[in-house]
């Protein structure tokens, strides 16, 4: 849970920085998140992936898998950071809050390496595709940005619709949200509801990571 908090911290601190940094150092902000981002991907090398450890009722868990993509999450928050500083100069205002919601995506993708049933990784994959909302319709002054940002609100919301309900499918038959549990009752749910659940969640994550076709729709 350490990185995840400290990540979270980050992103309210680059909101807070915001208030007493000159508009012409702004940018610097993003260089300042990378490299505190870089300080966190260096810790998260020396956490032992060896033995799992457990949070919230089994809800999360850190093991090597997680700290994989955990490691390679943090990778890529900071090249996008270094990016987002090269294209802060088509952004007329708000550049440091642009800095934060990548920060505050970065944290979603932190717990739902860790998820380990579904509460957890509904709530994960919500605080990124909420973020991804407001930057997608970051450029208030191009109306493109504000109608994909729009457009993906609209098909985002239908998507979670159709994830809860697959997950209360799941949860109705089975008796539980657990990942390992699942697994394990899944060889004995062999009923359509426990099926047409599963499919449901599957198409709601589909369009959430953009899965071929679905990132058509």
């Amino acid at each position: 849970m350490t990185i995840e908090i400290v990540v979270l911290l980050l992103g309210l601190g680059l909101l807070l920085l915001d208030l007493w940094t000159a508009p012409e150092r702004k940018r610097l902000l993003g260089y300042g998140a990378a490299a505190a981002l870089g300080l966190v991907l260096l810790y998260s090398l020396r956490l032992d992936a060896t033995t799992a450890q457990v949070a919230f009722g089994g809800s999360y868990v850190l093991d090597g898998l997680a700290l994989f993509f955990k490691r390679f999450f943090l990778l890529a928050a900071i090249l996008v950071l270094l990016l987002a500083v090269e294209f802060s100069d088509r952004i007329a205002a708000g550049i440091a809050e642009y800095y934060s919601l990548v920060v505050f995506a970065l944290a979603g993708m932190l717990f739902a390496a860790s998820a380990a049933d579904f509460t957890l990784l509904f709530v994960a994959i919500e605080l990124i595709t909420i973020t991804f909302y407001v930057l997608t319709s970051f450029q208030r002054g191009l109306r493109s940005s504000l109608e994909a940002g729009v457009k993906y609100l609209v098909m985002g919301g239908i998507a979670s619709a159709f994830m809860v309900y697959g997950v209360a499918l799941v949860y109705g038959t089975s008796g539980t949200m657990n990942f390992a549990e699942l697994a394990v009752r899944s060889g004995s749910q062999t009923g359509a509801v426990f099926h047409l659940g599963l499919l449901l969640v599957f198409l709601g994550l589909g369009f959430k990571i953009a899965a071929f076709p679905l990132h058509i729709w």
